[in-house]
């Protein structure tokens, strides 16, 4: 009989395997592996405080590092494996290990493929109680899906209405909007509804039946609306005609918030839009999510700071923005037609967003994904201190996406850590940041530059001066003249010329005029590509010098000179006047 340590081992290789879609062959070889060894006995795998057990009994190893970090990363506290489980069903739970937490909890995101033989608690959620009868399953076939028999309901449970925030959406939305009030101004409260009526599966009795601890919603099955409670005695009759009508859809909710954003019933009205977010979030319509988010977070943006409708409106973005939220914004981000929004909801998240997009630019896998998520990072105003932090992550490849970041941003804060990366053996990663630093293009960054601009690629100093440029980044034309003393790579040669005239400093006109000149007929004189680098510089700079320049060398000795210079004059004089 296998170990459980043999068991636990080859199950983290797998879902380590399952991470890598070009790994088909090995992925299919562990697989029938672990089926093999789970066909002598059931398995309860528990993860709790960095640790895994199986079957109670504790399993170390370097090996299950990367296991118990995705079972982190899902939320999952206990999966119970039953013995010789379906293949279907175990595959189903490794591809969702390894791929990224989605919009559903990972219970969820497992019972809707079908993979009912597999149990699956949350983090710091009581595993389930044993059914009160034996499972049974389908007269239709053989082998067909398990029916669970679901134990009766908790009588103690308060019957509070949660809106589905028992899953995605935390606390109760209702209670908190209304529990606000606008200045002085009580708010219209509604008496809690009755908890649902109970529903039994076919064959139970009312005993058998629960009260369901998460409401799902199906776009094939209509909920009907609850009838409305009437108002609190104490209401004014004014206030109880301005509340939602039952039903009402989103556009009509975010119209009357829009015709009156600090009426007396707006906590009525964001808690609808929290309700129909949810509703949307469940049906898995995002655009929906958006449209709700997006059009109560331009609202905010009239009211007066510390208002107390603007707080009321807080806690409805902070209600619907949970983590898996705002990760599934980010997926609209790429699309065109949504990106505006999307980033008005992401920036209005603020650090929260910053984390959520700071994870997806490490795992984007192509570039056009970790463009959309770069360009969203770039509109964000809070939590950016995270980008710093992530200059030290251990993978290249993060390292190498946060610099870029580092230096489109044009943080200052970022030098420092920038600067440490300078020696990484990784040549991409000190391309990156090289580039980055001359983004910034600071005078703190000058002295780093210096160490980047002797790094042993010419690659990694072809990014210096390729970034370079713009008045501030004056304090750098020196090093860019010492530096061409000693570079003997043409092509970066060039570039570092270029880079003097977009600096455009009196400093670096001169160094361009002396590069310009020609000296001796024969000895020490300068190769004609840099001259014509200079002159193309000197167009760049466009200064009263550099222009008188240009006009002394249109009638040059060297005919490639001349030339360059009587083009670089014609296209000043097209360019307009500031």
């Amino acid at each position: 009989m296998p170990t459980l340590d043999t068991i636990a081992t080859r199950l983290a290789r797998c879902v380590e395997l399952f991470r890598d879609p070009g790994a088909k062959d090995a992925q299919k070889a562990e697989f029938r592996v672990l089926l093999g060894l789970l066909k002598e006995l059931p398995v309860t795998l528990t993860a709790a405080a960095g640790h895994l057990e199986l079957n109670g009994v504790p399993c170390e190893g370097a090996a299950l590092t990367g296991l118990i970090q995705r079972l982190d990363l899902h939320g999952v506290g206990s999966i119970a494996l039953p013995q010789n489980p379906a293949p279907a069903q175990l595959f189903e739970l490794l591809r969702a290990l390894a791929d990224q937490p989605g919009l559903e909890d990972f219970a969820t995101r497992l019972g809707g493929s079908g993979g009912t033989g597999i149990r699956v608690t949350s983090a710091g959620e009581a595993e389930a109680p044993p059914p009160a009868a034996p499972a049974q399953r389908s007269p239709h076939d053989g082998v067909g899906p398990v029916v669970p028999v679901i134990p009766a309901a908790d009588a103690t449970r308060p019957a509070v209405p949660t809106l589905g925030t028992d899953g995605i959406l935390r606390g109760e939305a209702m209670r908190d909007i209304r529990s606000v009030q606008l200045s002085g101004v009580p708010m219209v409260t509604h008496d809690p509804p009755p908890p649902p009526a109970a529903r039994a599966l076919p064959g139970q009795t009312a005993a058998q039946s629960v009260e369901p601890q998460e409401p799902t919603f199906s776009p094939s099955v209509p909920v009907p609306p609850a009838p409305p409670a009437p108002p609190r005695s104490g209401a004014t009759p004014g206030a109880a005609a301005a509340a939602p009508r039952p039903g009402a859809g989103a556009t009509g909710v975010l119209a009357e918030l829009e015709r009156n954003p600090a009426g007396g019933n707006v906590g009525d009205l964001l808690a609808e839009v929290i309700e129909q977010a949810e509703a949307a979030v469940k049906r898995n319509r995002l655009e929906e999510v958006l449209r709700l988010v997006a059009g109560i977070v331009r609202i905010e943006e009239r009211l007066p700071e510390g208002s107390g409708a603007r707080r009321q409106y807080g806690i409805a973005v902070r209600r619907i923005c949970t983590k898996p939220v705002l990760e599934a914004v980010t997926r609209l981000v790429g699309a065109p037609k949504h990106r505006a929004e999307a980033t008005l909801a992401l920036r209005r998240a603020g650090a929260v967003a910053v984390e959520v997009l700071l994870r997806l630019l490490i795992a984007a896998p192509g570039m056009s994904e970790r463009r959309a998520v770069f360009d969203a990072l770039t509109q964000m105003t809070e939590g950016m201190e995270q980008v710093v932090q992530m200059l030290d992550h251990h993978e290249w490849f993060v390292v190498r996406n946060v610099a870029e970041l580092a230096g489109e941003l044009g943080m200052e804060a970022a030098i420092p850590a920038l600067s440490r990366q300078l020696d990484h053996a990784d040549e991409r990663v000190r391309k990156a940041v090289a580039l980055g630093l001359a983004k910034i293009g600071s005078r703190n960054a000058a002295e780093p530059l210096r160490r980047a601009l002797r790094d042993k690629s010419p690659e990694v100093r072809m990014q210096v001066a390729l970034g370079i440029g713009g008045r501030k980044s004056s304090a750098l034309a020196m090093p860019l003249v010492v530096a061409m003393d000693e570079e003997t790579d043409e092509a970066v040669q060039r570039e570092l010329v270029l880079a003097l005239g977009r600096i455009g400093s009196a400093d670096a006109v001169q160094a361009l005029i002396k590069f310009a000149q020609p000296t001796g007929r024969i000895f020490g004189r300068k190769p004609v590509g840099l001259r014509v680098a200079a002159v193309e510089a000197l167009r760049l700079a466009a200064t009263p010098a550099a222009v008188g320049t240009l006009q002394g060398l249109s009638d040059d000795g060297d005919k490639q000179v001349r030339a360059a210079a009587r083009t670089a004059l014609k296209e000043l004089k097209r360019q307009p006047r500031g």
